[in-house]
């Protein structure tokens, strides 16, 4: 049995109007950019699956490539990184958080990484103790992109 679950693609079946089909969504800064891919159109419900996760990946890409020039060099962050504002978020990168952790004598500084593999929400460390701020940072921030960009999702 197949399982179709891919990030921000959702199942669309309305019999009513005998509409079946993926709907993509990509939002970055309030823009949402869409697309649905319509069973029949698309050589069935797999096929049409595979192109709306292609679709996905492609336009994340362009964000990732997007953002990745100028305009996030002037307000110091580094290349390729998907910004967004959320004040639930420490580093303004989307799915990495910077933790801090006190434990008796010991503190442990880390970036964490949030992401989903096969269905379920998993999270990475990358320790600043270790690697150093900005150098955590960037692992953090490749890792977290490879995740984004994974072929098989879900």
């Amino acid at each position: 049995m197949t399982i179709f679950k891919a990030k921000g693609v959702s199942r669309i079946e309305q019999p009513e109007k005998n509409n079946y089909g993926w709907y993509v969504r990509v939002r970055y800064h309030g823009e949402i950019k869409s697309k649905f891919f319509a069973d029949r159109k698309n050589g069935g419900r797999g096929k049409a699956f595979q192109m709306a996760k292609s679709w996905y990946k492609k336009e994340m890409k362009a964000i990732i490539k997007k953002i990745g020039g100028k305009q996030t060099e002037e307000v110091g962050v580094p290349k390729g990184v998907v910004v967004t504002v959320n004040k639930r978020n420490n580093t303004g990168v989307v799915g990495i958080q910077k933790i801090v952790r006190k434990k008796a004598t010991k503190t442990y500084k880390a970036f964490r990484v949030s992401f989903k593999e096969n269905g379920k929400n998993k999270t990475r460390f990358f320790s600043i103790e270790k690697y150093g701020e900005k150098k955590a940072f960037e692992m953090a921030r490749k890792f977290r992109v490879e995740k984004l960009l994974q072929k098989d999702e879900g």
